[in-house]
């Protein structure tokens, strides 16, 4: 049942989804220490030349303990339904996944932060949120929140309980500088239909042994957000 439901997940979200619980298990058994994880340039590119650094600081969502397997789940939830319909094909979900990837981690060595987890999260549930506006989410399996206004609800959250909201206001600011060129852009008349954002070809070409030719569309389910 377990390995049935893993291998419903899209790929690229499979991908991520199985790193990240690896990332998490070898900290839990301290194979890793979170240190070795994390964004730091000295020793990702001068002293050491640890370049993984830049997935890993993203890709770590935490110890291996129930909050994380929440956040994960979450994560799998949204990152799902945009790789299944709003970026359909490898190629597509694959050159937004990178462009956040780039975005996010040039942000992180500006600011000299760490952990880029949430920004990646943020980013990814606002454009999710813009796609999919009005449908309910259930935060802490309890209270339901509009797709739309999930990223502003957990500003507030955080607002209320003392925590920094710098990763919830990147993360948004990131999704909608995408949002904002991909689909507003283009319908601009002085663009006339100029897709800025569009995947490279070259890329579609590489991708297309990853399609697979039966690939069905499933409907959506109930999203949980924690």
């Amino acid at each position: 049942m377990v390995l049935e439901y893993i291998l419903d997940i899209p790929p690229l979200t499979r991908i991520i989804v199985i790193s990240s619980i690896i990332l998490s298990y070898a900290t839990y058994v301290q194979y890793l220490k979170p240190s070795n994880l994390y964004l730091n340039y000295k020793l990702a590119f001068l002293e050491s030349f640890q370049p993984w650094r830049i997935l890993t600081s993203i890709l770590y969502f935490g110890e291996l303990d129930l909050i994380t397997v929440l956040k994960l789940f979450f994560f799998q939830s949204i990152s799902s339904s945009l790789e299944q319909h709003t970026f359909p094909g490898f190629a597509n979900y694959l050159y937004y996944l990178l462009l956040n990837f780039v975005t996010i981690t040039s942000i992180g060595l500006w600011l000299n932060e760490h952990s880029l987890t949430e920004y990646f999260v943020e980013a990814l549930m606002y454009v999710w949120g813009r796609q999919n506006q009005e449908r309910p989410l259930l935060f802490m399996f309890i209270i339901p929140v509009k797709a739309q206004y999930m990223v502003w609800f957990f500003i507030l959250i955080n607002i209320v309980t003392g925590r920094s909201i710098q990763s919830n206001l990147i993360g948004a600011f990131i999704g909608h500088t995408y949002y904002y060129f991909a689909y507003i852009v283009p319908k601009l008349p002085s663009f006339k239909g100029i897709h800025l954002l569009s995947t490279p070809k070259f890329l579609v070409k590489l991708c297309r042994i990853f399609d697979r030719q039966n690939f069905v569309h499933q409907e959506e389910g109930q999203v949980f957000a924690f």
